[in-house]
């Protein structure tokens, strides 16, 4: 494990194009660190839930990413692929063909000095940032993927970047400053990630969400992202933003692909769902808590969205959990 690091400001596109990216400009990255892990086919893992953001790094092997939110998507990751995802997500690793019949497990977190044996069907390589406030804007924005057709600049910096930590760590009196390298490393990939989204977003179909020139809306996400379980609306929302309630709602939609009551929806049934984990609590509580007016309201609204009930869906996880 590394000492805690902090982060600069991402980088701006040359256009000044802001997106929702921009919410991490000053948000401090106290505790990042990195980690090794290895996998043996069949796999059926997930990264740690929580309020935490990952760097997932592909060495070696091949896996599937399946995730909820904010839409179902699936992504194959091959060597080479990097992927930043969100605790706060659903979501998990998986070998093809799948393996559901497997409990669902976590990742061996191997310290970073060590290195992994050939011998092992996947090779990873994981950055973690314990921040709240990244966690959730990448739970909005979705899963960020890169691989080198996809996004070949950005990919190849951040293997570069990766390179730099073996040396730092897998070579001998490297002690002097090791904080500050490690701290220049993760915002060299934080840059990378933001570019490539930049990029994206501006080269991307149309009718996909895009970048807005708008620093309001920006405001009002971050806002929104602080006090997620607020008694929000469009219109308090627009108030931040200092914007008009409909031009408002058509610029969020267009960064977000989602209208914002849609998205603070998923949103606090996602929060909530993981509270019923780690607070025990029940079904009325958690509807409570979700903002519904009863139980029955919050149990259909989380049929909707996860395709079963939030017993079911804990009594799973809890399954799952002991299975592992």
């Amino acid at each position: 494990m590394t000492e805690p690091s902090k982060s600069g400001t991402p980088g701006r596109h040359p256009a000044e194009i802001v997106t929702s990216s921009d919410v991490r400009a000053d948000v401090r990255m106290d505790g990042v660190y990195f980690f090794r892990s290895w996998a043996d086919y069949p796999v059926n893992r997930a990264l740690d839930a929580g309020d935490f953001s990952y760097c997932f790094m592909v060495r070696r092997g091949r896996l599937r990413l399946t995730i909820d939110f904010p839409e179902p998507r699936t992504i194959d990751l091959k060597p080479g692929a990097i992927v930043g995802v969100s605790g706060l997500a659903p979501h998990r690793f998986h070998s093809l063909p799948e393996a559901d019949a497997l409990p669902l497990g976590s990742f061996e977190r191997v310290p970073i000095t060590d290195k992994i044996g050939a011998d092992r069907d996947v090779e990873l390589l994981l950055g973690m940032v314990p921040s709240e406030n990244i966690a959730l804007t990448n739970l909005i924005i979705g899963p960020l993927y890169l691989s080198r057709e996809t996004s070949p600049e950005c990919t190849r910096r951040i293997w570069k970047a990766a390179e730099l930590l073996d040396e730092e760590f897998l070579g001998a009196g490297q002690e002097y400053g090791q904080s500050i390298i490690v701290r220049r490393i993760a915002e060299i990939i934080l840059i990378n990630m933001t570019r490539s989204l930049l990029i994206e977003r501006v080269e991307g179909d149309a009718r996909e969400p895009g970048p807005i020139k708008n620093r309001g809306v920006i405001t009002a996400i971050r806002a929104f992202l602080e006090n997620p379980l607020d008694d929000w609306s469009i219109d308090r929302l627009a108030k931040h933003a200092g914007m008009s309630r409909t031009k408002f709602a058509e610029d969020f939609r267009r960064v977000v692909g989602r209208t914002p009551m849609q998205t603070l929806a998923r949103l606090r049934l996602t929060l909530v769902t993981r509270k019923m984990l780690t607070d025990d609590l029940s079904v009325e509580e958690a509807a409570d808590m979700a903002g519904y007016s009863s139980a029955a309201a919050f149990i259909r609204a989380f049929s909707r969205e996860f395709g079963t009930t939030p017993l079911q869906w804990r009594k799973s996880r809890l399954a799952s959990a002991e299975a592992g």
